[in-house]
């Protein structure tokens, strides 16, 4: 009877042992029947079959579970110690095993081979001997362990060998081992490492792992830039913990003692992935919170919560003392990180600008455009103060110098160099919503409410990220770069939202590997769309060498570029130009080298793909009140959205959608499995409010082509926001874009603020260039029109 401590916690739906203790204890049959089931008082003929096996059940499992004391082995003292009391008799026990044992037969055909009855232990003897692994199983394999050689601790043949050729060593009158070990040796002779599923394997190496402490720790990047923490075994599957306390007894002793300590060096693995090492150090930890508060913030170049007591901390040197990083050597006098521009300049925007060492970094000077500049300590290395520079940057230290040219913006980006989106090469993460959008009556909507310029911040990572992901930028990289841009200041959306921004702005464009499970963002072209008689809409990426390029084409050709700025600070604004007639739109358009974008398809809800997903395993469950996926390893697919992997192989993730009633479906972009889940769900998806569509579910997000599509009709982007008092990503969208959306997707829709008649004078394009009041909002409302300024 293997009733195991992850059993009561599957069964009862619950993380916490103690949890689902309690509640197992409260299935027990009542007090006095409970005595007398175990007296043998009342007969099993009398009861029905799920009272009394419950109670079979609790009696194997109090002998196994890990919430037992070790030196806690009496079977009644256990007993008690669960239940406040110690019964007088247990002579009932094996009516009742034997009771269970015909029901089997006689109601499904199922033969129970019972133990022979203990000839001392003669009333619980035969409950003894079904629980595995006991105390007394436990101790067998420490012996067993004791006849292996440690490099061969976990080859199964030399197990199997060792057990046969010593079978007087290990007890053979346990008749659960022996049970078990068969079980184990007929799966391994099986092939495809079965025996790694069996309960002897699970308790053989749970004996082996606590002695040898051969686990390691890994911190894996999640889905939408956060982390998660496993233990990994040398073999079998990764187990997700909460915090790295929970493996201190399984890891070596020096990386325990890391643990202890508070501060775990990291080793990149790449794709995201990172593993704990003792050995050397890093500039990347996994420290806890209360001691990264201690260093100086101007040491840190980027930090992210695990949980609420540990951090994964980026630094810029190796992390040492509160004040600065110990380093593993003096670094070379000279400049270091930043962004490159063209062959030899860097981004002379703060904090992306390089910085600079030295053997005596408190002696160094600095010098922009022949101005001192000043300094701060960042760990080893010296940081410009916060600003925009441009010119040949000199630094000075004792009698060396070194100079590099910073500019203060990215070079424009040719079609030559840009490397493309190719469907053969990549899946775009918007999978069958790419390049679709609702359809809509209307060509623009202008968005009519408040808009505010972007801040200084988002204008710096735009420009970082453009120059970047020329050739294509990792997600981790891409995470990195909006954190630095994020350092200085304390008040700001998650990375994650402003990444989504800038794909939805249109800017990149986010992709998984086809062949490879990697993520990683493509910059999309330049290209404009035509509105109206002589109006176009640029759409694309748009930095600041872009956007002066076309402001000197517009005027050239005789027209205007506009700027409509976004819904948040932390929003990208959208360009339009605007001239008198279609012939000066042509020229703008020759001028600027700028093709029509293309249109949209015909967007649908969801896209069934009801495909087997033979070989692939369970290891992650979405926890829907958080939108993150919760790590859970070959769970049943019951009811919920689960990440399935297919293990040894370089495929990608798989999302499996499991709603009762209907097939299930499948995907490989996280984000359109969310917001399927939550449609094949049913109820409210989305709420428009005073202007602005949002997500009333965690982590939900229209398809960023929904998003351009949206954009480009109320010619304003998408963003973060804080105007609720929190955080929230919003879409800024007029009333035909909701009714487009709301025929695909569930929105509930909230009363306007202002009156219905004021709305239709703002939107009508009969109105422009005028004005009207509205009392209730209480300021003034200018008509959108293309006509218009923002």
């Amino acid at each position: 009877m293997y009733v195991a401590d992850e059993d009561l916690l599957e069964i009862f739906g619950v993380t916490q042992i103690e949890e689902a203790q309690r509640r197992f204890i409260k299935l027990l049959p009542a007090g006095s029947n409970l005595r007398d089931f175990l007296s043998g008082a009342l007969p099993p003929t009398r009861a029905k079959v799920p009272s009394y096996l419950r109670l079979l059940m609790f009696l194997c499992w109090m002998q196994t579970t890990e919430t037992r004391g070790d030196g806690n082995r009496q079977f009644h003292e256990i007993f008690e110690s669960h239940m406040g009391f110690r019964p007088w008799s247990m002579s009932g026990l094996n009516g009742l095993w034997e009771h269970f044992r015909d029901f089997l037969k006689s109601e499904h055909g199922v033969t129970l081979v019972l133990p022979d009855i203990h000839p001392v232990y003669t009333q619980i003897g035969r409950t003894l001997q079904l629980a595995f692994p006991t105390w007394r199983d436990k101790e067998a394999l420490r012996k067993l362990k004791r006849l292996v050689a440690g490099s061969l601790l976990l080859d199964p043949l030399t197990v199997s060998n060792t057990v046969r050729t010593s079978r007087g060593a290990l007890g053979e009158t346990m008749q659960s081992f022996v049970y078990n070990f068969n079980e184990f040796d007929q799966a391994r002779k099986r092939g495809f490492r079965e025996f790694e599923e069996t309960p002897f394997w699970r308790a053989w190496y749970a004996v082996v792992a606590e002695q040898a402490a051969v686990e390691q720790i890994e911190v894996v990047e999640s889905d939408y830039g956060g982390y998660e923490l496993f233990r990994v075994p040398p073999v079998g599957e990764r187990v997700q913990i909460a915090t790295p306390e929970e493996a201190v007894k399984l890891v070596p002793r020096p990386l325990a003692k890391l643990i202890t300590s508070g501060r775990i060096d990291l080793e990149s693995l790449g794709s995201g992935r990172f593993r704990a090492q003792a050995k050397t150090t890093s500039n990347i930890v996994l420290i806890q919170a209360s001691q990264l508060a201690r260093y100086d913030r101007s040491n840190i170049r980027s930090s992210a919560a695990v949980n609420s007591n540990w951090v994964v901390a980026v630094f810029r040197g190796n992390a040492g003392d509160e004040t600065a990083p110990v380093p593993t050597g003096v670094r070379e006098f000279g400049w270091h990180d930043g962004i490159r521009v063209g062959g030899g300049a860097y981004l002379g925007r703060s904090p992306l600008t390089p910085t600079i060492s030295g053997p005596v970094p408190e002696a160094i000077e600095v010098a922009v455009a022949g101005k001192p500049v000043g300094l701060v300590r960042m760990g080893q290395d010296m940081a410009l103060l916060p600003g925009v520079y441009a010119g040949i940057a000199i630094a000075r230290n004792l009698r060396a110098s070194h100079e590099v040219l910073m500019v203060a913006r990215a070079n424009e980006i040719s079609e030559v160099r840009r490397l493309a989106f190719d469907l053969a090469r990549d899946i775009p993460e918007d999978e069958f919503h790419y390049g679709n959008g609702p359809s809509s009556p209307v060509e623009t909507e202008m968005w009519s409410g408040t808009r505010t310029p972007p801040c200084d911040e988002l204008v710096t990572i735009g420009e970082g990220l453009y120059q970047r992901s020329a050739r294509g930028l990792p997600l981790a990289d891409a995470v990195e770069i909006v954190r630095r841009g994020l350092s200085l200041t304390d008040d700001h959306p998650s990375e994650w939202d402003i990444l989504r921004s800038f794909a939805d702005a249109g800017w990149l464009e986010p992709t998984f590997l086809r062949h490879f499970p990697a993520r990683r963002l493509l910059q999309r072209s330049l290209t404009a769309k035509l509105v109206g008689a002589a109006g176009a809409v640029i759409c694309g990426p748009t930095p600041l060498a872009v956007i002066d390029r076309l402001m000197v084409a517009a005027r050239a050709a005789g027209g205007v570029i506009e700027t409509w700025n976004g819904v948040s600070a932390w929003t990208l604004p959208r360009y339009v130009f605007r001239a008198p007639s279609d012939h000066v739109r042509r020229e703008f358009l020759r001028r600027a080298e700028l093709g029509e974008a293309p249109g949209y398809g015909k967007a649908v809800a969801d896209v069934a793909d009801h495909g087997d997903v033979h070989g692939f395993r369970v290891v992650g469950r979405l926890l829907a009140d958080r939108g993150f996926f919760g790590t859970c390893f070959n769970e049943k697919m019951t009811e919920g959205l689960y990440r399935l992997e297919r293990p040894g192989s370089f495929s990608l993730f798989h999302y499996r959608s499991v709603v009762p009633g209907k097939k299930d479906q499948n995907y490989v972009s996280p984000s359109v499995a969310l917001l399927s889940h939550h449609l094949r769900l049913g109820g409210d998806m989305l709420e428009f409010t005073d202007g602005t569509l949002f997500a009333r579910a965690a982590r939900v997000t229209l398809p960023s082509s929904w998003a351009r599509w949206a954009s480009d009709v109320g010619v304003c982007n998408a963003g973060p926001s804080k105007r609720s008092g929190s955080w929230r990503y919003e879409y800024p969208v007029g009333a035909e874009v909701v009714e487009a959306v709301s025929k695909l997707l569930p929105v509930k829709c909230q009363k306007a603020a202002s009156s219905g008649w004021r709305e239709k004078f703002v939107m009508s394009a009969s109105n422009r260039e005028r004005k009207i009041y509205d009392s209730r909002m209480r300021r003034v409302l200018a008509c959108a029109g293309m006509h218009g300024k923002s």
